[in-house]
């Protein structure tokens, strides 16, 4: 037990020592057919990819230059990181690997980059192995980050520094997914906000998605699946909420002249449209492209506040102007007492006045407060006004399918829009009796017609062509100032402010430990550091420096 120990703790370059040369075996590990473009779909859609890998450091890179993770023209930075020793504390070599120049050849050329990768120049990428991003982290942590948001390749990692590099990832509050397909990447399944086992051993039972297909097809598809089940959880919730503040406008209406709908009007709206709709108007399939931008990912977003608070203005309007213009008709009465006043406004129209007779009898009506011209015609409106909120948060492209292709809830919809006009404009007694309707003109069933199609056009374009308008919403951000809270946003934006990163073809020297203090010198070794020019900023820390030397 003690030599298996021990053998374990061996270093890799003590075991490959002192060996003899026997022969060269060249093996070749090809990329998977799917692989390429499915970097390339994810590279569209604006979704960084890394490596995180226990290969080698060279063979990272150049399958990452293959299946173009890392772009033509893009230039690589490797991050060596070294252990304090005897003499010298701990430090970070930044030397750079080479540009990928578009070229048929693909040949690799070794330049200085100088000034190319500030703002406006090319692309860079950080590459380091498991030992220096472990070094970086005991050594030099607060430079840790600045190189995560432009870290590409992450090579020899164990399976700790997986779990490790996963959890620092978040930090930067990335939205991490990582999918793998061994025991050594449980850690990272487990730790990741979306972990895709690529195979169904041991990986499959940390990671909550197993794809049955061992590539990585299935990173694109989990992707398009979680926007759009988002997108149709947040159109039921906004459509939940909208159609208890339609009724509540049309029942305060109401209530005002102490008038109320009847049972059955409750009941067609609350069964046969509302529960019917909002079980069937989520079942939306993805839409098969990524877009280029996430949805809102909050139920307090701007966009989502502002879509319920202009419709809840739009049908409120409408109702309003619709109550009120009922009172200014001619033929209008106030809640039925009395027969009398009935058969005098009803003398205009012979047929509906014999249909009201044959429900109150000959003599006088009995009081009551559901019978009135304002829920006659708040009824339709508040119908209406619930099939368009449906139909306008329904909304397809760019992360659901169109709203068509969702058969049971195009049916449903359908159904109900043509069974509120069929009640609108019948005149069959039953139906009015049942409803507890009173029959009014043509006309003016014409009218809340009308005044329900405008609702229904000016909501569906404020929706699809405001709020949903990202160049738009992107324009008011940047007048007003406002930028992403994320931190890697925060430090991308100062970073591409700063103009000697990404440091190259110089050594940073570590002194304090975790708390990133650091000393950046574009010297090799400490012979050949000035005293003068530690850039510490402080004689008290200049002395400790060279303490240590």
């Amino acid at each position: 037990m003690e030599k298996l120990s021990d053998l374990e703790r061996l270093a890799r370059e003590k075991v490959e020592s002192e060996l003899a040369f026997l022969g060269l075996l060249i093996m070749e590990n090809r990329l998977k057919k799917e692989t390429k473009p499915v970097l390339k779909e994810l590279s569209e859609a604006h979704i960084r990819t890394v490596m995180i890998t226990g290969d080698n450091l060279q063979t990272a890179i150049t399958v990452a230059k293959n299946s173009e993770m890392i772009p033509v023209g893009s230039q690589v930075i490797i991050v060596e990181a070294n252990e304090p020793g005897d003499l010298l504390p701990a430090s970070v070599t930044w030397q750079l690997v080479g540009t990928q120049e578009p070229s048929p050849g693909k040949k690799e050329t070794y330049i200085d980059i100088g000034n190319s990768s500030a703002p406006g120049g090319k692309g860079y990428h950080f590459a380091m192995s498991g030992k220096s991003y472990q070094v970086l982290f005991q050594h030099f942590y607060s430079m840790l980050p600045k190189i995560l948001v432009n870290g590409t390749i992450f090579a020899r990692m164990s399976p700790g520094q997986k779990s490790s590099l996963v959890e620092e990832f978040q930090k930067l509050n990335y939205c991490v997914g990582m999918c793998g397909d061994g025991a050594n990447d449980c850690g990272a399944l487990k730790m990741a906000h979306a972990g895709i086992s690529l195979s169904e051993q041991e990986a499959s039972v940390a990671s909550p998605f197993t794809s049955k297909t061992a590539n990585i097809e299935c990173v694109p598809h989990l992707i398009r699946e979680g926007r759009a089940a988002l997108v149709s959880s947040f159109g039921v919730f906004k459509y939940l909420t909208m159609y208890g503040i339609i009724q509540f406008i049309g029942t305060s209406l109401l209530y005002w002249q102490l008038q109320l709908f009847g049972n059955y009007q409750y009941l067609m709206q609350d069964v046969a449209i509302t529960l019917m709709v909002s079980l069937t108007m989520s079942i939306n399939h993805a839409y098969p492209k990524l877009a280029p931008y996430r949805p809102a990912g909050q139920l307090l977003s701007p966009q989502l506040l502002l879509s319920v608070f202009l419709n809840s203005c739009f049908t409120c309007i409408v109702q309003v102007c619709a109550f009120l213009s009922v009172k200014q008709q001619p033929w209008y009465c106030e809640v039925y007492q009395y027969s009398e006043c009935f058969l005098t406004k009803q003398s205009n129209f012979s047929t509906n006045m014999s249909l009201e007779q044959n429900w109150t009898g000959n003599s006088t009506l009995v009081p009551a407060s559901v019978l009135s011209y304002e829920s006659t015609t708040l009824w339709p409106i508040i119908t209406f006004n619930c099939i368009s909120a449906a139909f306008v948060f329904s909304k397809g492209k760019p992360f659901r399918k169109p709203i068509y292709t969702n058969y049971l809830f195009s049916l449903l919809l359908t159904s109900a829009a043509v069974l509120t006009i069929f009640i609108l404009f019948s005149d069959f007694q039953d139906i009015y009796q049942g409803m507890e309707f009173i029959p009014t003109i043509t006309s003016w069933r014409v009218s809340i017609l009308v005044a329900a199609f405008v609702q229904f056009c000016v909501a569906f374009f404020v929706e699809d062509a405001i709020l949903q308008n990202r160049e738009l919403w992107l324009f008011i951000k940047k007048e007003f100032g406002f930028y992403s809270k994320s931190q890697y946003r925060i430090l991308q934006r100062k970073l591409a402010e700063d103009a000697t990163w990404p440091p190259t073809g110089r050594t940073d020297y570590a002194d304090g430990g975790k708390n990133g203090f650091y000393i950046n010198r574009a010297y090799e070794s400490p012979e050949q550091i000035p005293r003068g020019k530690l850039g510490l900023g402080g004689q008290a820390s200049e002395q400790h420096f060279w303490t240590r030397l």
